[in-house]
This record gives C-alpha cells, structure tokens and sequence, in this order.
C-alpha cells in the first residue's frame, strides 16, 4: 500500500467529532483515602496533624455524604478518591438518590495525579509446601506446589502480573456426537473425581464461535460419557468445518497442575494448589461487580425511573471474578454475552447522562462495562480496557417488544485489548437491541474473537425455545406466542437501528476462534451505519472470517469509506439491499479463498456496489466472490437461499487494480460489466 494512502485514512481518522467533558476541578467537597476513615468529616484531602479529622475511608461513605449534602447545596459536588488500593467486600450501588439534577453532576474522580484502585482480591495467606506424594499430583509439580486452607467460592485466581491459568488438561476431540449436557469422551481423559463438581469442561459446542465453561455434573469413565449440570450453547459434537480440531478441555484438575502459575481448587476438603509463577501475594476475588449505578427498574412494565449525571473519572477496576451460566439465563445472540446479568465489573442498569472517563479496568475475570436495560445518552469514553476474561464494554437493552430505552449513548476513545482471556468469544464492544448510539475512535486489538458486534434477534428465534436470544422477547408486549414470524412483523421491535460505526482501528482481532469479523452485524434494525474504520492484520492462521460482514437476513446497512488491509480471508461481505460504497480494500490474505467483495445472500435488487477500490500485489486473488447454484437448482445456493449476484446490484465505477498481473483486474471488469448490462436486459 502507499504510504501517501495510509496517511489520507490517518488523517480521515482524526476528524470525528468528539464530545467535550467537563474539565476536573481543582478541589472538592469531599475526599476518599486509604488513610482515611468514615467517622470523620471527609471535607479535607489528608489527616491534621491531630488526627482528629482527614478523608472517608470509603466510596460508600463519601456517597452517602453526598446525599446529604445534597439536601442544601445547588451545583455540581466533587468527590476526589486518593491514589492507593480499596478492597471490596460489597458492590459499591449508586441509586436515584444519588443522582445530580438537570443542572448539575456528581463527580467521583481521582484524586489529581493519583490513582485509586478498587478490588475485590482477597489475600490468600498461610500458605505451606504441599507433600510431595500427595495423591494425582504430577511428578513435576512435586516439591514446588503449595497449599493454603480457603473458604468460599472464586473461579480466578491472581498475582501481580495478572490472571493466574487454572490447571488444564490437554484438548481433546469428542468421540462421537453428544447433546447439549452429555459430552463423549476418549478413554483416559476424563475421571469420576472424588470433587467431580468442581471440574469445569471448556467446550467449543458444534461451532467455531462460541465457547462454553460448564460444571461438570458426573463422569462414566467405563462408557466414556460426562454429564455437565448447565447445557452448551450448541451440542457437544466435533467442530463443524473443523472436525480435527481438539475443542475440548477440563480444568481445575490437580492432576493436571504441572506448570509455574497453574492452580486448582478442592471446595470439599476446602484446600488451594498453586504452583507459584512468582513471589508477590495471591488474590482471590469476592465479587464480579465491583461498582453499579442502578434505577428504579420495571422490568416487566413501560417505564423505569433512571439515575441521572453521575460521572465516575481515572478510577482503575480490578480483580472481580467471572460469571458463571446458570439455568435460568437469557443468552444473547449465540450466548456471546448473558441478558440483565452481573458479568463486569461497573454495571449501568437504569442510566441516563452518567459516564465512566478515563477509567482503567484491568486483570479480571468477568468484562469492563455493561450499561443494562435503560441506558440513555450515557458516556463511556477515553478508557483503558485489558486482560479481561470477558468482554469490554456492552450495550444491552430491553429484548423484542415495545420498550426501546437503550439509545443515544456514546462510546468512544477507549483502548480495548487482550479481553476474552477466559470466554474467548467476548468481543471488544458489543451493542445489542440499543439503537442510535455512536461507537466511535475505539482501538481495538489482540482479541480471540470479534472486535465490534452489532446485533439484535434473529426472525427465526420468534418461533424457538432455550437460551438463546428467545427468553428475551417480550410477548406480552408483542402478543400472541411463539410461531414463524416476517422480518416486517418483527422489525418494529428490533432495537439495534440507527447506530453509527465510525473511525475506529481493530486489528489483531480473530486470533483463536473461526467464522468471526472485525465488525459484525446481524438481527439488527434499520440505519446502521458502519464507516471510516480501519481494519488491518486480522493475521489469523484460520480463514473462516471476514474484516466487515453482514450476516444472514441483515437488511437497510450501509458500508462505507472503511479502510480494509491484510485481512484473513475475506474483506467485506455483502447479503441483501446492504450499500457497499467507497471503501478501499487491500491485499486480503489467504488465497485463493482471499475475497476482497462476497456476496452472499439475495437478492441483490436493492444493494449498491459502486466507487470501491480493491487493490491487490497477487495475481492469485479474488475481487468478488459468488456462490454458484444449489445441486440441481437454478436461482438458489445450497443453502435454500437466493442467489447473490453482484451484477443484480448497483454495480459501478469500481476499480480493480492487480499489480502482478493487470489482465487480472481487467479480466474483473469486464465480466461485471457484461454481467451488469445482461442483468438490465433481463429485467426490461
């Protein structure tokens, strides 16, 4: 590529609008410090020399002084947070009685050139050499392992440089097809362990998007079958595409503990083994919610009462522990992320006009941010979002009905990378049933799965049952039950319409899972503008992926002006009336299934191609790529569905340019040009 073309899309970066918060304040009217306590006024920064009066010595505190505060004082109210560790023992709830008024906000910030942290990490202690013939222990473990007694239950563990890796089998194939609660297993991999209950098996159910933790519930090790107590998303069955891959693992197995950092836990005799990595102090986390703001919310009804202009600036989160399936959870698209559920640390459930500013959250089992349910023009913006087991920010509304209080936040500036480290389907940002909102001059990079996910409720969900996206539909506003529905009877009710997409950076993204993308949208509304992006080394070594895709019955989106550079393995994919405009496409990788344009499903009445420029330095590529017929069919792929056919849309003044080899891009041209003037013969 030019670099005078990679300068052009740098500089285009740059120019999105950007929101300007309020500037800190220089004092404040109360203060939080370690050093401080909760019997005193909290109205100065450090303690006199008396010691009779400094800092609160908690947020709790200072919020609750707050309140009272509020009782006789107009304006805004500063609460600044001195630099140091606050451990957690209860989530921290901000309610409406903590609300600022139209006119003014209530700030808890750091303190200036301070950074407070808040955790959840306990401090395991009185550890001892764990015995080296203790039973199942491997041979190199033996003399470096260690064992403390714990209480409780935590399903993460760490140290200073982070997650510490729970004790891992070696992955494994299932040998033949299970169901969503019965996996089949080779012989000698799994046991009847005495804690069998503590065993989680890490699953790739079926398909390569999706990964499961699930208990285990029993182990047949004679018929080789292994029941778990929560069903997968999707039978335990060989990957589908990718049947050599070994999909499958179990952890939290002592046997399996026989590497520096690796541990495992026995809640039954209620004992801890690590193998340390390091000698700094061992947390275990208490909490996955470290921090909610929280409404008044009717669920069920068409109106909640929200909490209003809270602004939360230059607090780091850390150390929650991950969320763990349950029987009763409402799972969005493919169970990539739980509805209304506790699954990050700072949750927005009932918001409007609240932010979370150049915050940092960071080695944590669970995701960043989730703004639940009513969520209005609320701010997540300029924060740092890293080693998360789970995903970094959601947006989730209310699921299909009449109640669209998700809209008009804005999310922007944040720094997002190296989540999924436990789901590793976690995207970087996901936005589902939440409309108009402006995700926007994000970095993302270095995820096992997709950057952005853009998405709502498939038609075909409207007639299913199970976890999947169908508990969340909301039939008594709809009406009726559950029966084949059209995409025009339930658009009224998909909420993820009218987003912009707009000058961010993802690369590094798909690096583990397949059929992913830097952008993705599906079951969505009308208006999604997906633009001005740059999408650059997705490198993976898989090619079930693409760098913008819309997906299967996606309609009314627009794909402009993005910037797409060695990608793997497609560029853009187009189905249905999807615009297609003005976006330049560079050396995809992975020829010859390299393809810069697919179009995929029809028909193609209604889309625009027109003004793209797809460059390649290989003669060996694919500038547009369509499927052929069904077996023994005419105007359907083998899939059932209408043909795609670029020569069906607004296809025009494209340039095809091959470096290696024009007669490539000429060849191109020349056939869309002479399939173009048929299809329009055709149809007068």
């Amino acid at each position: 590529m030019k670099p005078t073309l990679f300068l052009a899309f740098c500089l285009l970066l740059t120019n999105g609008s950007l929101a300007v918060s309020k500037e800190p304040a220089a004092t404040a009217d109360f203060y939080v410090s370690p050093e401080g306590s909760d019997t005193w006024s909290g109205t100065i920064a450090d303690k006199n020399p008396s010691g009779t009066d400094g800092p609160f010595a908690t947020l709790a505190r200072a919020r609750d002084a707050v309140r009272e505060l509020k009782t006789n004082h107009s304006g805004d109210v500063h609460v600044f947070v001195r630099g140091g560790t606050y451990a957690l023992d209860d989530t921290v709830v901000f309610g409406i009685e903590d609300s600022g008024d139209s006119d003014t906000t209530i700030f808890y910030e750091a303190y200036p050139g301070e950074t407070p942290v808040l955790t959840s990490g306990r401090p395991i202690e009185q550890w001892r050499r764990a015995d080296d013939n203790l039973p199942g222990l491997p041979d190199a473990a033996r003399g470096k392992v260690y064992v403390a007694d714990v209480t409780g239950s935590f399903k993460c563990l760490f140290d200073d440089q982070g997650l510490l890796p729970r004790a891992r089998s070696a992955g494994f194939i299932p040998t033949t097809r299970g169901s969503r609660n019965r996996l089949h297993f080779p012989s000698g991999t799994l046991r009847a362990w005495p804690n069998v209950t503590d065993v989680e098996v890490i699953v790739r159910p079926h398909h390569a998007w999706i990964v499961n933790v699930l208990p285990l519930k029993s182990v047949d090790e004679l018929s080789g079958t292994a029941e778990t107590s929560i069903d997968a998303t999707y039978a335990m069955n060989r990957l589908h595409f990718l049947p050599t891959t070994k999909s499958c693992w179990v952890e939290n197995v002592l046997e399996e503990l026989d590497e520096p950092g690796e541990w495992a836990v026995n809640t039954q005799t209620q004992k801890l083994y690590l193998w340390p990595r390091n000698d700094s102090t061992i947390l275990a986390p208490q909490l996955i919610e470290l921090l909610r703001i929280e409404g008044s919310i009717d669920k069920e009804g068409p109106v909640d009462s929200p909490v209003e202009n809270i602004y939360f600036r230059g607090i780091q989160f850390s150390h929650g522990d991950r969320y763990t399936l349950t029987k009763d959870d409402a799972g969005l698209q493919h169970d990539w992320e739980m509805h209304d559920k506790a699954t990050a640390l700072v949750r927005m459930r009932g918001t409007e006009n609240c932010r979370i500013e150049g915050c940092h959250f960071v080695h944590s089992g669970g995701g960043a941010i989730r703004v639940d349910l009513h969520g209005k023009k609320n701010r997540i913006s300029g924060n740092d979002i890293e080693h998360l087991g789970g995903s970094g920010i959601l947006l989730c509304g209310y699921g299909p009905g009449t109640k669209d209080v998700n809209v008009e936040n804005l999310v922007d500036n944040n720094h997002i990378h190296h989540v999924g480290r436990i789901y590793s389907h976690s995207p970087g940002i996901m936005v589902w049933q939440s409309g108009e909102n402006r995700i926007a001059n994000n970095l993302i990079h270095h995820t096992p799965y997709t950057g952005i996910i853009v998405s709502g409720c498939m038609t075909e969900f409207f007639a299913k049952s199970g976890r999947e996206l169908t508990r969340t539909i909301r039939w008594h506003e709809i009406g009726g039950g559950r029966s084949k529905k059209t995409l025009d009877e339930v658009r009224p009710f998909l909420h993820t319409h009218d987003n912009l997409i707009e000058y961010n950076e993802i690369h590094h993204v798909m690096e583990e899972l397949g059929d992913g993308n830097a952008i993705y949208i599906r079951g969505a509304g009308a208006g999604n503008v997906i633009r001005r992006n740059y999408v650059h080394h997705l490198v993976a070594p898989m090619i079930m992926q693409c760098a913008l895709r819309t997906d299967g019955g996606q309609r009314d989106t627009v794909i402009a002006e993005n910037l797409i550079y060695k990608c793997t393995s497609q560029g853009i994919m187009l189905k249905l009336n999807t615009r297609v405009e003005n976006n330049i496409v560079a050396n995809v990788i992975a020829p010859p299934r390299g393809y810069y344009l697919s179009v995929r499903e029809g028909p193609l009445d209604d889309a625009v191609i027109q003004r793209n420029i797809f460059y390649s330095d290989r003669a060996d590529c694919h500038f547009i790529d369509e499927l052929p017929p069904g077996k023994g069919k005419k105007s359907e792929d083998r899939r059932g569905r209408a043909l795609a056919r670029a020569a069906d849309a607004n296809t025009d003044r494209n340039i095809y340019y091959c470096t290696t080899d024009p007669s490539v891009a000429k060849d191109m041209l020349e056939k869309t040009t002479k399939r173009r003037r048929g299809s329009k013969q055709s149809r007068d």
